[in-house]
């Protein structure tokens, strides 16, 4: 794009810092349309831009960051709007190949993370997937731990951290620590039994790559007397879990160990 996020943030121009320009603004401009009202604009930008495609598209979401970052600069007192603004501003660099710019306006939402926590885990996932696909994966790491350091109550972050940690320490060869990290989670977030199941999964998968199909067996046989209806005494069955159960590829791995052929990797 012709004036990225980071090299407005670098000019100075987009400081985000609540007293700068909503000080300078005419009277009663701050007020003419309102946080919620401004962020509701952006976002109709954004689904036009939907609806299109290539330089048209691009120009629209351009136009879009602009929209977004009027609330930062009009409404900079407002903690979870900001948070949401420079969140979706991180999201259209992303997707428009910007990561410097992606890099920034994420690390500014976590300049609001008490105010807007979910957003800030999510900006912090977000920042280890930068990171992770620069190659960098002690970046990435970091940045998922603090989502579990930082916000630990917003689970559905930190299940996607953890998830994200076996990954990357998966890729270093670092079988123990990915495997722990999987199974954590069943333990360490009782609520949401569907995302334990899918990364116990994972830890067998890996077990199996490494040709230890006992270790990868007691996984999944694990996870089935934990989760499945016949367990009695367990409060997380569901329909919904039963569905993770049977979807396991674990299983099947197991009962046809012939080589298969490699998946495509996993989007994020």
């Amino acid at each position: 794009m012709v004036v990225s996020f980071a090299g407005l943030a670098l000019a100075g121009l987009m400081s985000f810092s609540p007293a700068v320009s909503s000080a300078a603004l005419p009277a009663g401009e701050k007020d003419s349309l309102g946080a919620q009202a401004q962020l509701e604009i952006a976002k109709q930008d954004r689904r036009k831009a939907n609806k299109t495609s290539g330089e048209e598209k691009r120009a629209i979401l351009e136009g879009t960051i602009a929209q977004y970052q009027k609330v930062l600069e009009l409404y900079g007192e407002d903690g979870p709007a900001c948070a949401e603004a420079s969140f979706r501003i991180g999201e259209i660099e992303r997707s428009l190949g910007d990561a410097p710019g992606a890099r920034a306006a994420f690390e500014t939402t976590l300049r609001y993370g008490k105010d807007a926590p979910l957003f800030a885990a999510r900006a912090l996932n977000e920042l280890g997937h930068l990171a992770r696909r620069s190659g960098d994966a002690a970046a990435a790491i970091a940045a998922y731990e603090r989502v579990l350091a930082e916000f630990p109550v917003e689970e559905a972050e930190a299940v996607k951290s953890l998830t994200w940690i076996g990954k990357v320490e998966a890729g270093r060869g670092n079988a123990e620590k990915a495997r722990s990290a999987w199974l954590s989670i069943a333990d360490r977030y009782p609520a949401l039994p569907v995302q334990a199941v899918r990364a116990a999964d994972l830890a067998a998968l890996d077990a199996l790559e490494g040709g230890d199909t006992d270790t990868a067996q007691e996984i999944v046989n694990r996870t089935r007397a934990r989760f499945s209806a016949d367990n009695k005494d367990q409060p997380w069955w569901s329909p919904e879990v039963e569905e993770a159960l049977g979807k396991m590829k674990a299983p099947a791995r197991l009962a046809a160990p012939e080589p298969a052929e490699p998946e495509p990797a996993e989007e994020d």
